[in-house]
């Protein structure tokens, strides 16, 4: 791994160079990963801490500082139906929780990922046959979950949703013929910037982005057209930093392109999956606001014979020391990797042993060309301890013709894990 510091000015940024930065997060080992719930197909067992015949596919889970973890599941039976479902959220820590919330139809979609605070708040958001796209907030208070009143803004849909530990929820909101990055809180909800379709201005498109604790979001943004792109922290008057620009934009810069998701922590940094200019490469980079500059941190990239093979189209995600986790593939296959610029870790993989309330499993697919299907579920998440959250596919220890569907689990950074007494929750 590499630190490279690249001269703002180059980029056309309006900045004066970059100062290096010795500050890193500490990456720590992970040893030990406890299963939080687990489903699959009826035929082949009822799951664990779900009701018997729930699923999900192609999820994402996230962790807070208390180690709670929240993740959707998209169908839910109700009173142990079958043919009635709705779905539900499921909220708990080290093997002990639940569907604290569950929607009934008319009801019938939920948001891929969620997000949850410091005080275990949640934000997610339902919809109707493809419309009728509702916020909505969880409150471990009052085990409630209402719908976010988002007035005087009227969004048709949502994506990108983060809530503070504050209580702000920050999103790209869907404004008819395009979008929108907004947040809500403290009373207010405001708009941050719109696109081309909405009102003329700079930005031809606007992707998923990402909001920290001072309710300044980050993003890529499409500027003219879609083919210049730059990722950009927004205030909510508008008012923006730029942290990267890509080739297009100007000739001097390193990145082709970027990916359309990214992670940004409160310290202002940005992490995002890029391709650089320069053979093409994948890679994953952090950018470091750094006095009135910005570092430019390399994570990973992706080398033929090295220890990345491939880094996956998911957005990765990053603490408050800028220690980042991402997709990743290595020569052993399917994997998630987490590093600070100076060390890189691998965390868990295809064919890594995990604990499950069946028994020994490991990760991976049951079937015969495991190669083909993807072993983790959507991006993982992070808290500051180094704690991630990750989907993984299971099978039994020595046994790949066994299906024991999906689990969501917790790798504990360091070992340093708190483990539920067996696996008796509910």
């Amino acid at each position: 791994m590499k630190k490279t510091v690249f001269a703002a000015m180059a980029f056309g940024l309006g900045i004066n160079g970059l100062a290096s930065s010795s500050a890193h997060a500490q990456v720590p080992n992970y040893s030990n990963f406890e299963l939080q719930a687990r489903t699959n197909l009826l035929v082949n067992d009822n799951g664990w801490n779900l009701p018997p015949g729930s699923s999900f596919n192609s999820i994402s889970a996230s962790i807070n500082n208390d180690r709670t973890v929240a993740f959707p599941v998209q169908i839910v039976p109700i009173n142990g139906s079958q043919s009635n479902t709705g779905v539900g959220l499921w909220v708990g820590a080290h093997g002990v929780g639940g569907i604290v919330a569950l929607h009934e139809p008319p009801v019938d979609g939920i948001s891929d990922r969620v997000s949850i605070n410091g005080g275990g708040e949640v934000v997610y958001y339902t919809y109707e046959d493809g419309s009728s796209y509702r916020l909505r907030r969880y409150d471990p208070g009052t085990m409630q979950s209402a719908i976010v009143n988002t007035l005087p803004l009227t969004p048709v849909s949502f994506s990108g949703h983060v809530i503070s530990d504050a209580g702000v929820i920050g999103y790209r909101a869907g404004l008819g013929s395009g979008y929108g990055l907004a947040s809500t809180g403290a009373g207010t909800s405001l708009l941050h910037i719109v696109d081309a379709n909405v009102q003329p201005g700079p930005y031809a498109f606007i992707y998923t982005p990402a909001m920290n604790e001072s309710r300044l979001i980050a993003c890529k943004v499409s500027i003219g057209d879609v083919d210049h792109n730059e990722i950009r922290s927004f205030a909510s008057d508008g008012s923006y930093t730029t942290l990267a620009v890509d080739t297009a934009t100007n000739a001097a810069s390193p990145y082709r392109r970027f990916d359309n998701g990214l992670a940004y922590n409160n310290a202002g940094q940005v992490a995002v999956v890029l391709n650089l200019d320069a053979g093409n490469v994948r890679a994953v980079y952090r950018f470091a606001p750094n006095g009135g500059g910005v570092d430019a941190i390399e994570i990973a990239r992706v080398e033929p014979t090295g220890t990345i093979r491939n880094i996956e189209s998911f957005a990765p995600a990053m603490n408050a020391a800028g220690l980042v986790v991402f997709r990743a593939r290595d020569a052993n296959g399917q994997a998630l990797y987490a590093g600070d610029g100076t060390t890189l870790v691998r965390v868990i993989g295809k064919e890594d042993p995990v604990m499950t309330d069946l028994g020994p499993g490991r990760i991976g697919q049951h079937i015969d060309n495991p190669d083909s299907w993807p072993i983790f579920s959507g991006a993982p998440g992070i808290n500051d301890q180094g704690d991630i959250a990750f989907i993984g596919a299971l099978h039994p220890d020595g046994d790949t013709q066994v299906e024991w569907g999906s689990g969501v689990f917790v790798a504990y950074a360091d070992g340093d894990a708190i483990f539920s007494d067996g696996f008796d929750g509910p």
